[in-house]
């Protein structure tokens, strides 16, 4: 059981279940990034429901409630506070013109509620004007200006004299405001009813007819509020003054907070008396505290215009793709909708699966809704996964212009890795290899993982299939393309690309000699660079395959038939700043002493088990180590990487570990954890292979590695007929000189052409 369902499974027996969720348990965060329990990353256009527009792990989020929790937490506002007092003038300074007093609460429903408590005292009247599709909130009286019915009808009969109209209607308005209405509230983007803008003639008509006819005007900017909209408020959009303007979400940087801005005309009321409202929690200075710092780095970070300009982009963007599910696209700033012509829920899940967090706005619309400091480059993979699970056509993949071989397979390599495709970002190859393989005569597609599929059969049947499992993910760092004296140079030439286009132009060139009987099966899977393996995982279950051959470099003229396993451990160690001349240690002199025992622990054991055997030794590396500091508290993370052994008591080892880190006072998360997987050179596939590369002239060698592949995820479900097997040279992986000579590449095809007669040909498949 993985550390994400262990989660899952525990939270789900005590959980309320008023909650739909999603399989994913989220564990840490960092700027516009979220990590599962597994080690899986996303990025997040979620923000938790439009909280972390600061984004995710923030340094002085945590400084600042450090220090205020070391001074005082709580006190009501019975008393005075100095940290209460400083974030009421900072509100005075930057909301609209004519709102000078504040109500603080805890949440945006808490705000609405107050609103309209505000309002009844102020104009002495009871009735609400709302519009359809807006959201107010899930409490008693902010659940009756919300227009879903299924949020309302459970719980009538709500608080009455509530009317909702069209949006964006004035002449609904003008109806509906009557000398009842204590006040109209209006959201000035509907974020919950499907990313609707309202039209500035359409404010400035209902600002008109509320001071015309006695009634408040109460602007909802929960969400829209603290930059969201390229504004520090919407509000700015429209030079608007609010009689109330109702705040939340992203002004505590993660820690619950709301306000309730009361204007002029609530306050020359001379009804908003002592003890009309109150709150226990409402302006702590826990709260107030990340809520000054949260004002600061949208300041200093000028997140607003941030938002204003990738959202412009990014709306752009959008409406240039042409898809049948694609009905609108409609936004502002980084609030954005794309209104679909189906339900959007199985779309959202796709966006899931391919690591993208996104959120609903009613059933047919996908709202993006990711955190201010996002990066053009982490939104512009959104639009482009987006793109994929829609369907929509783009610009047609361009490689750079630079001379293409002749050779029709030396130009599919080389027109591969023209086209970067790191971890997550493997769609555009995808297409490519689908576009390429039809072209060859094979039946090809990207399915719904994102991995490129194609097979030599339009339907396999009932015979197992040869699957051919190789990926197309490569690590970060660009090598330029270029040709030069039968080398090819270019990040992904060895790992994985290389072994990949192997497996395509091989199965399509015996498949059109006629020399398949069994249906043969190439897979271009996703994120196996990452610790999740997604891609092979999304197609363990899918085939029962006869042989598979995994495409890694082994050198064409070897075979690998095992891979250790792997640990990974991503640790962090806390500790109050001291004076590095004190006697207490340091995060880091903890953690390098953790390190010290994990590697010492390593090295008794392969004393004792492993002899000279490097496949057989338990292998830790540190793979990071950084620290840091608050002026408050000293911080060190660190990840740590086991290869394991085979046949390694992996959950002896994970006790031992938790058990030192607790020792250290240090907290300890797993990822990653594979089992080593190894065959043997006795299979069919293994001797096929040992014919062909005799045949080839080349006397054939095996090799275990000391790594993990795609390998130790199918191996224990598809059996020991398996092995791995690629053109180039594995010590070139992941550097700066990686690149396959020509020959080699052309010598692995001719083998595995061999192979694939001899295990998937006419006799074989007669088996």
């Amino acid at each position: 059981m993985t550390p994400n369902i262990e989660i899952i499974e525990r939270e789900s027996r005590f959980t309320s279940g008023v909650y739909g969720k999603r399989q994913v348990a989220i564990v840490r965060g960092s700027g516009a990034l979220l990590w599962d329990a597994d080690g899986r990353e996303y990025i997040d256009c979620a923000s938790g429901m439009g909280v972390a527009s600061i984004g995710h792990g923030r340094s002085e989020i945590a400084a600042a409630l450090a220090a205020q929790a070391q001074r005082v937490i709580t006190c009501p506002e019975i008393f005075y506070n100095d940290v209460r007092a400083q974030l009421l003038e900072r509100l005075a300074r930057i909301t609209p013109a004519g709102l000078e007093r504040f109500f603080l609460c805890n949440s945006g429903t808490e705000a609405v509620e107050g609103a309209f408590k505000f309002a009844r005292l102020a104009t002495g009247r009871t009735g609400f004007v709302a519009a359809l599709r807006g959201f107010h909130g899930r409490t008693m009286g902010a659940l009756a200006a919300t227009w879903e019915r299924h949020y309302r009808e459970p719980f009538a009969p709500l608080m009455p004299g509530v009317t909702h109209v069209r949006y964006n209607d004035l002449g609904a308005m003008d109806r509906a405001i009557t000398e009842e209405t204590a006040a109209v509230i209006l959201e000035l983007v509907q974020g919950e009813g499907g990313v609707h803008i309202a039209t500035p003639e359409y404010v400035a008509g209902v600002a008109r007819l509320c001071r015309e006819r006695g009634a408040l005007l109460i602007v909802d900017e929960i969400q829209t509020g603290f930059g969201r909209t390229g504004r520090l408020f919407a509000c700015e959009h429209y030079d608007l003054q609010p009689d109330i303007l109702c705040l939340a979400k992203a002004l505590g940087g993660g820690v619950p907070m709301g306000v309730i801005a009361l204007g002029t005309r609530v306050i020359e009321s001379g009804r908003i008396g002592k003890g009309v409202h109150g709150s226990t929690f409402g302006g702590n200075p826990l709260a107030c505290a990340a809520a000054l710092t949260t004002l600061d780095i949208l300041e200093r970070e000028h997140l607003p215009q941030h938002a204003e300009q990738l959202g412009a982009h990014a709306v752009d963007r959008l409406s240039s793709l042409r898809s049948p599910l694609i009905r609108q696209v409609r936004g502002r700033g980084l609030l954005i909708g794309i209104e679909l012509t189906r339900k959007a829920q199985p779309y959202l899940e796709m966006l899931c699966e391919r690591g993208i967090l996104a959120l609903p706005a009613g059933p047919n619309v996908i709202r993006l809704l990711p955190p201010l400091v996002i990066e053009e480059a982490q939104l512009n993979h959104v639009i482009d996964v987006l793109a994929e699970v829609l369907g929509a056509t783009t610009e047609p993949v361009q490689p750079a212009e630079q001379p293409v071989s002749e050779a029709p397979e030396v130009a599919l390599l080389q027109q591969m890795l023209m086209i970067p495709s790191l971890s997550r970002q493997e769609g555009r190859l995808a297409h490519f290899l689908a576009e390429q393989a039809r072209v060859m005569g094979l039946h090809a597609s990207v399915d719904e993982a994102g991995n490129f599929v194609a097979c030599t059969h339009a339907e396999p049947g009932e015979i197992q299939p040869v699957v051919l499992l190789g990926h197309m993910d490569t690590v970060p760092g660009n090598i330029p393309v270029r040709l030069e004296d039968g080398v090819l140079y270019g990040r992904g030439a060895v790992d994985a690309k290389g072994p990949l286009a192997a497996f395509v132009v091989a199965t399509a060139r015996a498949h059109q000699r006629g020399e398949l009987s069994r249906p043969v099966v190439v897979i271009g899977a996703v994120e196996e660079e990452a610790a999740t393996s997604r891609g092979a995982r999304a197609v363990v279950q899918r085939y029962q395959p006869a042989a598979c051959i995994i495409g890694e470099p082994s050198g064409s003229a070897a075979v690998t038939i095992g891979y250790k396993g792997r640990l990974l451990l991503d640790c962090c160690v806390e500790c109050d700043l001291s004076h590095s001349a004190g006697p207490q240690s340091s995060s880091s002199e903890r953690a390098a002493a953790f390190w010290e025992r994990v590697r010492q622990h390593a090295e008794a054991w392969n004393a004792e088990h492993a002899g000279a055997s490097a496949f057989a030794a338990l292998m830790p590396s540190l793979r990071s180590i950084s620290s840091e500091s608050d002026g408050l508290i000293d911080r060190t993370r660190f990840m740590i990487g086991y290869r394991l052994p085979p046949e390694f008591d992996i959950t002896g080892l994970r006790r031992q570990l938790v058990q030192w880190a607790c020792e250290a006072d240090i907290h300890l998360s797993f990822s990653g954890e594979e089992a080593a997987f190894r065959s043997t050179r006795t299979t069919p596939l293994a001797r096929a292979f040992i014919a062909a590369l005799r045949a080839t002239g080349q006397a054939p060698s095996f090799k275990y590695k000391t790594g993990t592949s795609d390998m130790n995820v199918v191996g224990p479900v598809w059996g020991q007929n398996i092995v791995a097997y690629g053109p180039g040279d594995s010590r070139l992986d992941h550097t700066p000189q990686e690149h396959i000579r020509i020959a080699e590449y052309q010598h692995a095809i001719r083998v595995l052409e061999l192979v694939l007669q001899e295990i998937a040909g006419g006799r074989e498949a007669e088996r």
